[in-house]
């Protein structure tokens, strides 16, 4: 268990935007493994979900097929999963598609991770995973068909840079494809102050962009945005977050009786997160651009 003194000293750190630099997000992911794999399994991202019926990882494959469809994922792409988490993704889309993957990840406990799963889902031929900082990709130019990220991007200091690493180690005609956290298009200083700015604090988030600034980066990486979606026209957003209110006093119950700091951290934010969502101030975004033949 994480000592109440390391809990602590990572909540200073990420409280500041000034603070949160890529060493301490590293520390973050490193410490949240163990919550994330038991909220969120092998998939670090959120769903796509439907209107109605039930909500499980079955919402989160959905999300990873909504992705890699637009792209057009195939059996005869190389494919570059930008902050794989520990493999989930890249593992299921090799499946799927049959596709080459490769996942890049600055942590090196999720690296082995990864590579363990990967071995365990029998797709350690098709799979493979590097340690490595997304906006230096470690990759030579014009190395993969499409270039994917699952809400990876919102940590990154620099998004163009990064857009510009993807569009370097894309080929002619590739494809970069994903899906992020976002803030609302129009916010004032009032809403992000008040929803904004406690949710990059509590998920270790540099700053929120919006669909339009994405779009922008991408473009000024020299890619041409063919999609920009804000996920809400495309999906029942609201049914993964906690904004039941019956759900979230039993949220905030379990969080002060924990003694995990770490766990009480993850527990809060996504209190946070669901408020945000629910006051229309957080959203996801979906995109698709594609370098110039």
């Amino acid at each position: 268990m994480t000592t109440d003194a390391e809990a602590l000293d990572l909540v200073d750190s990420i409280a500041s935007a000034a603070t949160r630099t890529p060493a301490v997000i590293d520390r973050y992911y490193t410490l949240c493994i163990p919550f994330y794999r038991e909220f969120l399994g092998n998939h670090w991202h959120t769903g796509y979900y439907l209107p109605d019926g039930p909500i499980g990882p079955q919402d989160q494959l959905r999300m990873e097929l909504r992705v890699a469809e637009s792209a057009q994922v195939g059996a005869e792409c190389e494919v570059l999963d930008v902050g794989c988490g520990i493999g989930g993704t890249a593992c299921h889309l090799a499946r799927a598609t049959g596709a080459r993957v490769q996942g890049l990840t600055p942590n090196a406990l999720q690296l082995g991770l990864a590579r363990e799963h990967a071995r365990s889902q029998d797709v350690a031929d098709r799979v493979g995973f590097v340690q490595g900082h997304a906006l230096s990709l470690p990759f030579a130019d014009a190395s993969f068909d499409v270039v994917l990220f699952f809400e990876s991007a919102c940590h990154f200091p620099d998004r163009e840079a990064f857009f510009r690493e993807a569009r370097r180690v894309l080929k002619p005609s590739g494809r970069l494809a994903g899906e992020d956290w976002l803030a609302a298009s129009g916010l004032g200083p009032e809403p992000t102050q008040r929803y904004l700015d406690p949710l990059c604090a509590a998920w270790a988030i540099p700053g929120l962009g919006t669909c339009e600034s994405y779009a922008a980066a991408m473009t000024a990486a020299g890619f041409e945005v063919r999609e920009c979606v804000d996920l809400r026209s495309e999906m029942a957003l609201l049914r993964g977050f906690i904004v039941d209110e019956r759900d979230r006093r039993q949220v905030q119950r379990e969080a002060a009786e924990t003694p995990d700091p770490i766990r009480r951290l993850i527990m809060r934010s996504l209190l946070i997160l669901g408020e945000a969502a629910s006051a229309g101030a957080f959203t996801l975004g979906r995109f698709l651009a594609v370098k110039p033949a």
